[in-house]
């Protein structure tokens, strides 16, 4: 199975892809094989992924105010067979918004309710693989709301989500206790706060 492209509009560079074949469908993604036009006119080929309806995410980035403590989750993830420290995340619904998705995500992954700050343009975080792609969602939480004081999750079956609040002074040690216990870590998650210059 076959799809051409049919957007020819001139692109940076000169690069195109011309067709994607369907190599393996699944549940939740598809393995397609890629060929594409380089900058010399040369016919390429190439392998990637895209997600169920080409769906995009949304990572979360909510700070609880007035304790400016952030959210950070750990679940199991199959593919890397270990459990990840990461912000909460969630993929956009058809006839949602990112803002809606953040929300929405965001109380089902840990009960909190909060208010988009701000969101982030459309990012690739393996973009050498996968045709995801992912925006920042900042999420302001107050934290003397009364669905706040003592928030209930409302994970799906088979989400097993563990919600932590920690203050960036005290990232750096609960991340070396998560090492110990051989946690692992989304480079999302990681790179925000080696970018906090606390890691």
């Amino acid at each position: 199975m076959s799809f051409v492209k049919t957007n020819k509009s001139k692109k940076f560079g000169g690069s195109n892809v011309l067709e994607e074949h369907l190599l393996y469908q699944g549940s939740w993604s598809s393995l397609v094989e890629f060929s594409y036009e380089d900058e010399k006119k040369q016919i390429r080929k190439w392998e990637g992924l895209h997600r169920k309806n080409n769906a995009e995410a949304v990572i979360i980035i909510a700070k609880m105010e007035p304790s400016e403590r952030y959210i950070i989750i750990r679940q199991f993830r199959p593919p890397t067979n270990s459990y990840l420290l990461e912000f909460p995340a969630g993929l956009v619904d058809k006839g949602e918004t990112r803002d809606q998705t953040a929300i929405r995500e965001l109380s089902e992954e840990t009960g909190y309710v909060g208010k988009v700050q701000k969101i982030s343009p459309r990012l690739y975080s393996s973009p050498g693989i996968v045709s995801e792609a992912v925006s920042f969602a900042h999420i302001k939480i107050d934290e003397n709301l009364h669905e706040n004081q003592n928030p209930k999750a409302k994970n799906e079956p088979g989400e097993f989500i563990t919600v932590f609040n920690k203050s960036v002074e005290e990232i750096s040690e609960f991340f070396n206790q998560e090492i110990s216990h051989g946690v692992k870590f989304d480079a999302k998650l990681y790179s925000f706060f080696l970018a906090q210059g606390v890691l």
